[in-house]
């Protein structure tokens, strides 16, 4: 009979080493076990058993004597992103909002204490940026981020500093909880949120976030370019309508898809 210990705080350390194995072949871009062992602190051995584990389910791929993380995380996301309720809603008027403003849009949910990009699409105009569809961002220093706190409970701010702290990326970036709180209480006020050059200098983006009647947070929307073209009433006003515009759609359409 099995009488491991299964409360919460219980760990099982195989596992938690072949989620940092995993975690560091993706940083990495592929690479070998002495490169994962260096890596991780791992032995060879140990990076070798947990290697051919995942393999053997699939979860990694072997070509020559490089391991690469397998299309089968492809399947699982596809299967992760249909569960999100709004997933379509949001794509649509993602895709909308960047036809209207020629720049780069996405959409972001909040997972683990950090943004979770779930849609991007770059327009005729659009920069290139570094985001992609599943990357992970800090919430306190993108448009997106802080639209999504501003409508959180304060003990679950709280919980997500305490957790991921709030890192400096820029000169712009605000690092102080009282700082964050106040903006945090305009982008309630106002329903939009900016990141003046506090992710990425020479970028701005602007973000909505988008609620049910409940007052559950869905996600944000957002526009993102480089400061030469977001300024002024383009950035302040124009595109702040917009993006409120979008975020109101999906709140309305998720409303009757639910009803």
């Amino acid at each position: 009979m099995d009488t491991q210990d299964t409360s919460p705080g219980r760990r099982i350390q195989a596992v938690q080493t072949s989620c940092e194995i995993l975690d560091a072949l993706r940083n990495m871009e592929g690479a070998g076990v002495s490169e994962l062992a260096a890596e991780t602190g791992y032995s060879k051995a140990t990076v070798h058993s947990h290697l051919a584990t995942l393999a053997d389910n699939e979860f990694v791929v072997k070509r020559g004597d490089t391991y690469e993380v397998s299309l089968k995380f492809v399947d699982f996301s596809e299967y992760t992103k249909q569960n999100v309720a709004i997933y379509e809603l949001a794509k649509q008027e993602v895709k909308k909002l960047t036809a209207e403003t020629g720049e780069v849009c996405q959409f972001m949910v909040e997972e683990h204490g950090q943004g979770v990009y779930l849609h991007k699409f770059r327009g005729e105009n659009a920069i290139h940026t570094a985001s992609y569809t599943g990357d992970r961002k800090d919430l306190h220093c993108t448009a997106l981020g802080k639209a999504i706190l501003s409508q959180l409970p304060h003990e679950r701010v709280e919980e997500i500093i305490d957790r991921r702290g709030l890192t400096k990326h820029t000169p712009n970036t605000i690092t102080s909880r009282e700082r964050l709180y106040e903006e945090l209480e305009t982008i309630r006020e106002q329903n939009v949120a900016f990141d003046d050059e506090e992710t990425l200098e020479g970028l701005r983006c602007v973000a909505a976030p988008t609620t049910d009647r409940e007052s559950n947070t869905y996600g944000a929307i957002s526009t993102s370019g480089p400061t030469s073209r977001f300024k002024g009433d383009r950035f302040r006003e124009e595109l702040a309508d917009a993006v409120r515009s979008a975020a109101n759609v999906i709140e309305v359409n998720a409303t009757q898809v639910r009803r």
